[in-house]
């Protein structure tokens, strides 16, 4: 049997960031700008089953099992979504917050606390430094203004055009422990700059220049990427690369000629759009349908 009102947890795609680290998981994070997005994972809790499920996949390890272990109920958790995980989609974070639902549905954790818990496993393991903040604070175009989990970061969301697509295609898989480890000192110089321009004028125009940037000097973008978006440009609005995951942003009237191109060349595109702000009260409405 089900519980009652599945939730979605969106994703989200950093375009440029720089990580603050201290000894308490709870203020290390990181500051940068980036895109919450959807349709996200979507989360049905069972009491028939055992364990974390994704597409019909058992889940491992990773974060969302961490956090699951903390269960003392025989309850199951369902995930599905349309994104790879360790790609670039921030899937730890989403699945920790997912899976952080059935904690809720218990009794044994309020959603804030939750939240902190999906972050501070997420900094443990090295999966992620502010994707637990973005998701939890923001939506659509989203800057995090202060490091750390939630109740303790502060993220917001910025205006954007809501009539845009997003379309990712993946590239291949690399872990944020080896993204940090291969550019962490390029990342911290270039993330905090580019921040800084942002946050004088912050748009999504600029967002999408600025995160272009990013991922070029980080090296994440070959010859193959390049013709792809030369072809597509006269019909987006930007594009950028999160890790190994590339990001095209155009208006709806385009949206189906390019993810044509980028199929084509490329890969599946996935279609997602700017939102994610408000899930939080589908958790809410469990805490309290738990009471």
């Amino acid at each position: 049997m089900d519980v009652e009102l599945p939730i979605e947890v969106p994703l989200h795609l950093t375009g440029f960031f720089y990580p603050i680290y201290t000894s308490d998981p709870h203020t290390t994070g990181s500051i940068g700008a980036g895109v919450v997005i959807t349709p996200g994972l979507v989360c049905n809790i069972r009491r028939d089953h055992r364990g974390i499920t994704f597409n019909g996949v058992a889940l491992k390890a990773g974060p969302a099992i961490e956090l699951y272990k903390n269960l003392r109920q025989p309850l199951g958790i369902e995930l599905q979504g349309d994104c790879a995980p360790g790609a670039g989609y921030a899937f730890s974070a989403a699945s920790a917050l997912a899976a952080g639902s059935a904690l809720v549905a218990s009794g044994m954790a309020t959603p804030l606390e939750v939240a902190r818990m999906a972050h501070v496993i997420e900094v443990q393991h090295g999966t992620g430094l502010g994707d637990v903040l973005a998701i939890w604070e923001g939506g659509g175009l989203t800057i995090r203004t202060r490091a750390g989990a939630p109740g303790v970061g502060s993220a917001e969301s910025v205006g954007a055009e809501e009539k845009v697509v997003v379309l990712t295609t993946e590239l291949g898989t690399m872990s944020t422990r080896q993204f940090l480890s291969d550019h962490l000192d390029r990342i911290m110089s270039l993330g905090r700059r580019l921040y800084e321009r942002f946050i004088a004028d912050p748009s999504l125009s600029l967002f999408l220049e600025l995160s272009e940037s990013f991922s070029r000097e980080l090296g994440l973008v070959d010859e193959k990427i390049l013709d792809v978006v030369r072809r597509l440009s006269p019909r987006i609005l930007g594009w950028y690369v999160k890790k190994r995951v590339l990001v095209v942003v155009a208006e709806q009237e385009w949206a189906v000629d390019v993810a044509k191109t980028i199929e084509e060349s490329i890969n599946k595109a996935r279609w997602f759009r700017l939102g994610g702000a408000g899930w939080r009260k589908s958790l809410e409405t469990i805490r309290d349908t738990s009471r």
